[in-house]
């Protein structure tokens, strides 16, 4: 079959827009226009948004995210993961089972870790299964997820 790659052939990764992909790319921009406020006059930093206090239910699925053994690697430069993390509220993204990736110097271990998992994108979500998934998840999406068979 023409286009077909054979057993051996040099196979370039796609760039081709799956549903995957688009959704991963959605998630990254709502996460940067969401992320994004106005700056303080004259100033060049955009001023820190308070994140909201978490309900019992955000403290559980993190519970439950972390008792299923799932990671959650990130940056502490990444807005998308500020916003992940707001998506959690503040008591419950302290419960996530998170990993910094980009502090390899106090946190060696961890920036191992992630190049271990071969991290490419913050934030990735990484299930048991070994199942991954890049960009900004929902608490529903993370949900649903978990309660997969």
């Amino acid at each position: 079959m023409e286009g077909t790659p054979n057993v051996g052939d040099k196979v370039e990764p796609s760039l081709e827009r799956t549903p995957m992909r688009r959704r991963s790319l959605a998630s990254l921009a709502t996460a940067f226009v969401l992320s994004s406020t106005a700056a303080v006059a004259g100033s060049n930093k955009a001023p820190e948004q308070p994140v909201p206090e978490s309900t019992p239910t955000q403290i559980q699925l993190a519970d439950e995210l972390t008792d299923m053994g799932m990671k959650y690697y990130g940056s502490y430069r990444c807005p998308a993961c500020h916003y992940q993390g707001r998506l959690f509220g503040r008591s419950a993204v302290k419960r996530l089972p998170y990993v910094e990736c980009t502090k390899p110097e106090s946190l060696p271990e961890q920036a191992q870790a992630c190049r271990t998992a071969k991290i490419r994108a913050f934030p990735t979500w990484i299930h048991p299964s070994g199942e991954r998934r890049e960009g900004v998840q929902s608490l529903t999406e993370l949900r649903l997820w978990i309660e997969q068979p």
